[in-house]
């Protein structure tokens, strides 16, 4: 298994930021239908995705936004088609997030200068028993491929830690089983390089979507060289009181 985190950004789809992949622009999966996952938004100049999990909150992950001023960012949403005259781009103004993500806390909360008008995403704040995965994006369908214009879905089985924490790499980074998810790359069905930040979801008994991770790594869909990819999400029900508090500050604060 490779595990290297990909970042897009400007005419650059994917750059290697560290030791883990994150998503491009779903491999193997279908267009989502326009207005199945309105709380999905883009992150520009940086090419991620990521969740409205308040009007005015965006959850994305950590490696998106590392280092970069909270003002720095256009959230284009209310679209599936990113050359929709009908979506909208909104800045930034302030993001919070987990320190030393390659360690594992790959999350961030961004804040948007208006709250927006769309629905919203809820998020886990307890573990879930979960049988598949679904993860959307516009990210590549393989390495080096352009990103999607149209949003995309995947459907990808939920892998055990047992099973997902068998290769050796693991034994040396023993922080990420405690915070992260993973799914199976089946027939070449994962996300990609460009899908990073956003949201992998479960379905509830009620037909509720609930937000149980982030895109964070595990592949580049490099099916040209034969990867077999582990895709891995940043676990938020683990991190859900971080990211609560996040979103607490934020928007209390002025900024």
């Amino acid at each position: 298994m490779r595990f290297e985190r990909l970042l897009t950004a400007g005419v650059a789809l994917a750059a290697v930021l560290a030791t883990a992949a994150p998503a491009a622009a779903i491999s193997g999966g279908e267009r989502a239908a326009p207005g199945e996952f309105p709380w999905m938004v883009r992150l520009l100049p940086v090419g991620c995705g990521g969740s409205l999990i308040h009007p005015q909150l965006v959850l994305t992950a950590q490696h998106c936004v590392d280092e970069q001023p909270g003002d720095s960012f256009t959230v284009v949403s209310g679209a599936a088609d990113l050359d929709d005259p009908q979506r909208t781009s909104t800045r930034s103004t302030a993001i919070i997030g987990g320190t030393e993500w390659w360690n594992g806390p790959d999350w961030a909360v961004v804040k948007l200068e208006q709250p927006l008008d769309l629905p919203t995403l809820r998020f886990a704040t307890e573990p879930q028993d979960l049988r598949t995965l679904t993860v959307t994006g516009w990210g590549t369908k393989k390495s080096g491929g352009p990103q999607e214009r149209f949003l995309h879905k995947v459907e990808l089985p939920f892998l055990p830690d047992e099973q997902c924490f068998d290769d050796p790499w693991w034994a040396e980074h023993p922080e990420y089983p405690r915070a992260t998810v993973c799914a199976k790359s089946v027939d070449q069905r994962s996300h990609c390089p460009g899908d990073s930040g956003g949201p992998a979801l479960h379905r509830l008994p009620s037909g509720t979507w609930e937000q149980v991770g982030i895109v964070s790594a595990g592949s580049d869909c490099d099916w040209d060289a034969g990867e077999e990819p582990t895709p891995v999400y940043t676990d938020v029900a683990y991190f859900s009181q971080s990211i609560q508090r996040a979103a607490d500050q934020l928007l209390s604060s002025a900024g």
